[in-house]
């Protein structure tokens, strides 16, 4: 049976609409007041205004702590091996393992090798994992790349005086944690990839919508920041909910769906959207009658495992925070582990690890409080440069700098994470992976 790619456009109101989106739009992005959100704004400590004004400030970190140094950066990661993420673990490594031999490989930091070890943020293995690297003396953890693990880790390694970045946590609240200024994170925020989210529904003439999101931090900020430049644009958002990830059978929620009957579904999740779909399949709700947005954790070539009908996922579209990855660094990466599936986070834990080095350069030490310091400078304002041994040359002349990795440019605010992000829109084709061939890119700023 032949299939088309989308159903056809429910509106005909699409290509207005969508021109009236502005991608930096405030008002958008904080617009709901139902008192579901608001509760969860209770819940979670972070209130959308503060976080949206957090992020057009520009400054550098400056911890209150002072940390120890030895000489020598050691960094250890906190990414997933085992647990609910682990498919999104590997090119994390991988990046990880390929910028410290990288950095080595053109004489380290401040004269000394860069020191790593991995560690797993794996369901029952955080703290265990963060309890080594602290007494191993490392000065900065890579990680985590679940959200819910990073509130879990923080205060430990901010206690410690140890700087934490993150490559792949985009909950809004993040940005104005209490952190005393020693969490980055190379992931944009939520705010800029729901905007992406909801212009998608716009172009597609999307009339009305349902978020189905998973239960925790992840779930509940990319809600909130989706369902808001949603509303503000004119779709009627008639269900929101939040699902236990740890179901073992989701019909109740999807039941709600079908009777809600949306023009189209924003499934927040991670590997378990796969069996999710699968019930929204059999009651009928595919993506060749209804529109179906994926995003950043559950849009992957291993959702694709769970479907042997061919077309079962075509037509679904998902966004993840991703700049075009330059050829020669997908090259290399797959080198260095040939059974990478996805590149998902890979380039922004690459650079994540790059640009600590090179704020450890600027700051002369691998004291954490000295190298925070750095970090936001690094990123911004400065004389582009792509490598770290270009940067790392800039500096030892005096030069300011901006890195701009395979993540893209980041141009870093106050609170450490980035102010502009490329943002990249997938379709799943017949065989139910990826078809790369239609990916596009979506560039979105929060200007300060």
């Amino acid at each position: 049976m032949t299939r088309r790619p989308n159903p056809q456009p429910v509106s005909t109101r699409a290509s207005a609409a969508a021109a009236a989106l502005v991608l930096a739009m405030v008002a958008g992005a904080c617009s709901s007041g139902d008192d579901g959100n608001a509760k969860r704004d209770d819940a979670g400590g972070w209130n959308p205004e503060q976080v949206i004004a957090a992020d057009t400030q520009v400054g550098e970190a400056d911890p209150s702590c002072t940390g120890e140094t030895d000489g020598i950066l050691r960094i250890g990661s906190l990414l997933p091996a085992t647990g609910d993420l682990a498919i999104l673990g590997p090119p994390m490594f991988a990046a990880a393992d390929l910028a410290v031999a990288d950095i080595n490989a053109a004489g380290g930091v401040n004269g000394r090798p860069v020191e790593y070890l991995r560690g797993d943020e794996g369901t029952t293995n955080a703290d265990a994992t963060v309890a080594s690297h602290l007494q191993a003396g490392v000065d900065v953890i890579l990680g985590a790349a679940s959200s819910g693990v990073s509130e879990d880790e923080m205060p430990k390694i901010v206690d410690a005086c140890k700087i934490m970045f993150s490559p792949a946590n985009t909950g809004a609240g993040f940005t104005v944690s209490d952190d005393d200024d020693l969490y980055f994170r190379t992931a944009p925020s939520d705010i800029l990839q729901g905007r992406v989210l909801a212009q998608l529904a716009l172009e597609d003439g999307v009339a009305s919508a349902a978020i189905l999101a998973r239960n925790g931090t992840y779930g509940e900020s990319l809600a909130y920041f989706t369902k808001g430049p949603l509303e503000a644009n004119g779709i009627h958002v008639v269900r929101e909910a939040f699902y236990d990830p740890e179901a073992s059978e989701f019909s109740g929620d999807v039941d709600a769906i079908i009777n809600a009957n949306p023009d189209a579904l924003f499934l927040i999740g991670y590997r378990e959207s796969g069996r999710l779909l699968r019930t929204l399949r059999d009651r009928g709700f595919t993506p060749d009658v209804k529109r179906i947005y994926f995003t950043d954790g559950n849009t992957l070539n291993n959702i694709g495992a769970d479907f042997a009908e061919p077309g079962a996922l075509l037509g679904i579209r998902g966004t993840f925070p991703s700049a075009q990855v330059p050829p020669e660094f997908t090259t290399r990466l797959m080198e260095l582990d040939p059974t990478l599936v996805d590149l998902v986070y890979g380039p922004e834990a690459y650079d994540a690890v790059v640009i600590t080095a090179l704020a450890a350069v600027a700051a002369g030490t691998d004291q954490s409080d000295a190298v925070a310091g750095k970090i936001n400078g690094i990123t911004r304002e400065g004389q582009p440069c792509g490598s770290f041994a270009e940067c790392r040359d800039l500096l030892a002349v005096g030069t300011d700098i901006d890195y701009n990795g395979p993540s893209g440019p980041q141009d870093f605010a106050q609170p450490g994470e980035p102010t502009v992000a490329t943002i990249a829109i997938h379709s799943f084709g017949e065989n139910n992976q990826i078809d790369t061939t239609t990916t596009q890119y979506r560039s979105v700023a929060l200007t300060p």
